[in-house]
């Protein structure tokens, strides 16, 4: 709802010293205990992010990888850096993280812009992929997870799910999904029913349906439901601001003129 005219950039000085780890944990619900407790603890590491077994094999590049993982790094002058990843590495271990080195994490960093292997589904008629990401608080988020990977489950060879951007009252969840279907035609009709899917599963766990990646024409037929007498609130400011309906029209839930 508005025309952008003028952009200023925030500039961040190079860390001193940057410490990565990975760590591994029994069970999903442990990791994500260990993500709640590292935010409880006002901790403020610089990376942050959990993967499920389906998607640490994936992340660790390891098809034999059988344990959920976290990767993890501070950065800072250097005796915060190691100091924040010392209490990272203790509050893990309470909840049965095993430290195991930061190759995991720093080939990540290597790699983390590489989407090729989406793209390599995506590009072709008959492949189905998809990344959908929501977030719900910490109570619910397992709820939210446990519903959303088992309902699409059948929608894909592969269903992959990891936890990032933390914060202490909750944490998003991405949800992957990959697969080919017969053709072009039945590949949209599996993304359509897979977004369906989700969204369902995300209003009834009480998520977020988006966190970051904005609503899209995907999750337009959900967003009244998701932000319910919200939505009257920005229908009155979009009228206020925008009269003749010009700036994304029939876009996040909202009526056409």
């Amino acid at each position: 709802m508005g025309v952008v005219t003028e952009v200023a950039l925030k500039i961040f000085p190079l860390p001193e010293a940057q410490v990565n780890e990975s760590i591994t944990f029994p069970t999903v619900e442990a990791g994500k205990d260990a993500m709640r407790a590292i935010m409880a603890a006002n901790i403020r590491p610089s990376l942050l992010r959990f993967y499920d077994v389906a998607e640490a094999r994936h992340a660790m590049q390891d098809e034999a990888f059988a344990s959920p993982v976290m990767f993890v790094g501070t950065e800072g002058v250097s005796a915060v850096a190691d100091a924040e990843m010392v209490a990272i590495r203790a509050v893990c271990a309470k909840l049965g993280g095993e430290a195991i080195g930061p190759k995991g994490t720093e080939g990540w960093l290597e790699r983390r812009y590489d989407f090729s292997t989406i793209e390599g589904y995506v590009m072709r008629p008959e492949g189905v992929a998809e990344t959908i990401e929501i977030s719900n608080n910490w109570e619910r988020i397992m709820d939210t997870y446990n519903l959303v990977t088992e309902r699409l489950s059948p929608m894909a060879d592969e269903v992959l799910g990891h936890f990032s951007h933390v914060y202490t009252t909750g944490v998003s969840l991405y949800v992957i999904l990959l697969g080919e279907a017969a053709d072009g035609e039945e590949s949209e009709a599996r993304i359509k029913r897979i977004w369906e899917i989700a969204m369902e599963a995300s209003l009834e766990t009480g998520a977020s349906i988006s966190h970051h990646h904005g609503a899209g024409l995907a999750r337009n037929p959900y967003v009244e439901r998701a932000l319910g007498s919200g939505l009257d609130v920005m229908q009155r400011i979009k009228d206020a601001l925008d009269p003749n309906n010009t700036l994304n029209p029939g876009k996040l839930g909202l009526r056409r003129p």
